[in-house]
């Protein structure tokens, strides 16, 4: 257990350290901000992830090839990530750098294994969930908080299959997750001092697509539970297929920037920033909890909350879709 402790300590402060030391460097010199709040998330997080992901292969003795290649690739989305934004990239550029990733992780056997889809069905489903996943988190980060206080709930549940399941790896990957999260979250949390940027949103985006990927779920009595990331991810997905269908109603084009946000839509109710962020965190823990419930129940109840969670989906959608955001 002092093992584990000193891996989340080792994420948490550096977390926190890269990003007090790179918020104030960047405010100094004037780059890599928006007003005057600096993009610097990302880079904290990714660091943080480095060294202790680094501590953890040394402490642990994990498989390097494993954490080599998911670093690889979520710090090729992190480095491009700056470079968006410094730059505004263009979606082609975007799917671009991550299809090389995601296509990277496929042919070092980071992909769904589900059994008769064979290798090309399975890299089919893998190549969609990384890219799904990664842009999911890029279009969450809208409000102070939001998206990293997600990647810190969902980080928990896997940590929390990890431990159930006895798999080493996913336990380190989701604890330093949780905690280089939380340690980004002190400065991100309304009103924010620091952002995470599109390098720290499609960071997390790619890293939990990963981590995901690598976790084990189901079992012979309970097939069901193969769709339990679907639902600890439920939040991110759902606020992503929501908003496309919201902007295709207007008969706008899907990756158009709108107001159609969920977040956006429940403060238009009259919650406050901080009300709004608590609860899209209850809902995200609500999707999280039902998700981890998924791979410890019988077929039948597995049956039930998925059912439970697409009909809570629907009224979600039903309830959000006449509202307009102003904000």
């Amino acid at each position: 257990m002092l093992k584990y402790l000193v891996i989340f300590t080792a994420a948490l402060v550096s977390s926190m350290l890269c990003t007090f030391l790179l918020a104030r460097f960047f405010l100094r010199h004037k780059i890599l901000k928006t007003g005057n709040i600096p993009l610097v998330g990302g880079l904290g997080i990714g660091t943080a992830f480095v060294f202790s992901s680094s501590l953890a292969v040394f402490a642990f003795g994990l498989s390097l090839g494993k954490v080599l290649i998911v670093t690889v690739a979520s710090l090729l989305v992190l480095f491009f990530g700056v470079v968006d934004d410094l730059k505004e990239s263009s979606v082609a550029q975007k799917f671009l750098v991550q299809s090389f990733c995601a296509g990277l992780l496929i042919l070092s056997g980071i992909r769904t294994d589900i059994v008769y889809l064979g290798f090309w069905g399975n890299a089919a489903i893998t190549f969609f969930w990384i890219l799904g996943l990664t842009n999911a988190f890029n279009l969450l980060d809208i409000m102070d908080g939001l998206a990293a206080g997600t990647a810190l709930i969902v980080g928990s549940a896997f940590l929390w299959i990890g431990f159930l399941s006895g798999d080493l790896n996913v336990q380190l990957f989701s604890l330093i997750l949780c905690a280089s999260s939380a340690g980004f979250l002190i400065f991100n949390l309304p009103p924010a001092r620091a952002y995470l940027g599109n390098s720290g949103s499609h960071f997390l985006g790619m890293l939990i697509s990963c981590i995901a990927l690598i976790t084990h779920y189901a079992s012979s009595s309970n097939v069901f539970a193969l769709l339990s990331p679907v639902i600890i991810l439920g939040l991110p997905i759902t606020d992503t297929i929501l908003l496309i269908i919201f902007r295709l109603i207007k008969r706008m084009p899907p990756f158009k920037k709108s107001k159609d946000h969920i977040a956006l839509k429940i403060g238009a109710l009259g919650f406050s920033r901080v009300e709004t962020i608590l609860t899209m965190y209850i809902l995200s823990s609500i999707f999280a909890g039902c998700g981890v419930l998924l791979t410890r129940v019988s077929d039948l109840s597995a049956a039930g909350i998925i059912i439970a969670v697409f009909l809570f989906s629907t009224g979600m959608f039903i309830r959000l879709v006449k509202i307009e955001a102003n904000v």
